[in-house]
């Protein structure tokens, strides 16, 4: 790769970080390429860009942005995958890969804008879907209401039974 090709290679980088809202570094040491186009495959149905790219490169192109603290992260056989939309998404479809394919492994996050440790990635991938929880908001949100008219209609009931 010659100087040119180096300086475009850091400046799309660099585009894709400017424009990322989350971002996760993944050592993809012995990954074949069958299991490396599904993983791509994959992150492309969230709409994320996944990268494999130079260590120095990586480094540059998080200069002066929000995700320099990844740059530890950079050794050995890294990859890069980048979202501008649901970190949740993100974080889903990296873990689902990660619980497959043990291969591949998880160094380093950010997602909207905080470090995120293994552990706390794990759990925002296992939350449950947007639709779920909004479901289950909703239920509590109505269930009060609901025992509410059940006891006044039950009270309606003995009035009627006792003014007969």
């Amino acid at each position: 790769m010659d100087r040119i090709q180096k300086q475009k290679e850091i400046v799309e980088l660099k585009s894709a970080f400017a424009s990322a809202k989350s971002a996760v570094v993944l050592e993809f040491k012995g990954l074949s390429v069958e299991k490396d186009t599904v993983l791509r495959r994959v992150l492309r149905e969230n709409k994320t860009q996944y990268r494999v790219s130079k260590n120095t490169m990586l480094r540059l192109a998080v200069k002066d942005t929000g995700f320099e603290a990844l740059s530890v992260y950079f050794k050995g056989a890294t990859a890069v995958a980048t979202s501008e939309g649901d970190m949740v998404g993100l974080a889903k479809a990296i873990y689902g890969f990660l619980k497959e394919n043990p291969t591949i492994t998880f160094k380093g996050a950010i997602l909207d804008g905080e470090p995120t440790s293994a552990k706390d990635f794990q759990a925002i991938a296992e939350l449950p879907p947007r639709d779920v929880v909004i479901g289950k908001l909703l239920y509590l949100m109505q269930y009060p209401i609901s025992g509410l008219v059940i006891a006044l209609d039950q009270i309606r009931k003995k009035k009627e039974e006792s003014g007969s």
